[in-house]
């Protein structure tokens, strides 16, 4: 069964447990169990997800229970972290390429993956709630080992997806740890030099076309 949407309206924190009204205005009993492992107790007025299963004395019982996302979320340490993290990549990484034309461009293609692989998440996020066709880890680890794992690490906290399971968290660091250690070694090697200086003589050649078409106005 597909989750459901719902509003928490009644809840006794020291019984640890409460009512989930859902769209029919049926009042559905849960217990804080439900909730799985959660910073913070419930409230009443807070808007889930759900599912229901059988209850042989309430009749029925909900389960698997998520905290609908809200703003102050991103308040929270679990997105603080990773925007802290991806913060300190873009920056280093801008910094770290400051003499190289083709900077520009491979930031644009980090962006773009990024962007998609969060997008991604977002959509498996939807399928999982609505019981539809998954986007394969295999698809969201691939996209993440291009590059995009900075919009995984932001996606995880930001959907409330993929943030307990295992093995995905740890396939997940080690991707991280995959990427800037490559990053590391094409900054830093000698062995890399000719791949850079090729990277910028291509660079180059497109922002001399760019600047020719009007499309930038800087100095090249």
């Amino acid at each position: 069964m597909k989750k459901q949407s719902g509003v928490l309206q009644r809840w006794d924190d020291e019984r640890g447990f409460g009512f989930i009204t859902d769209k029919k205005g049926r009042d559905i009993f849960v217990h804080v169990s439900a909730f799985g492992r959660i910073r913070s107790r419930p409230k009443a007025g807070e808007k889930v997800w759900f599912r229901v299963e059988p209850d042989a004395a309430k009749g029925v019982r909900a389960v698997e229970v998520e905290r609908r996302w809200r703003p102050a979320h991103l308040l929270l340490p679990e997105f603080l972290f990773p925007l802290l993290l991806v913060g300190v990549f873009y920056g280093g990484f801008w910094l770290s390429f400051s003499e190289n034309a083709f900077r520009f461009f491979l930031l644009l293609f980090l962006f773009f993956v990024a962007a998609l692989t969060l997008i991604m998440f977002g959509l498996d996020k939807h399928a999982a709630l609505n019981e539809a066709e998954r986007v394969p880890e295999k698809t969201l680890h691939l996209l993440s080992l291009s590059g995009g794992w900075p919009g995984a690490m932001l996606a995880r906290p930001l959907f409330r997806h993929k943030t307990r399971k295992q093995p995905f968290r740890a396939v997940l660091w080690l991707v991280v740890v995959v990427n800037i250690t490559v990053l590391g070694v094409f900054i830093f090697s000698a062995q890399a030099a000719p791949l850079r200086d090729w990277l910028d003589v291509q660079a180059l050649s497109w922002l001399i076309a760019l600047k020719e078409w009007g499309l930038i106005s800087r100095p090249i």
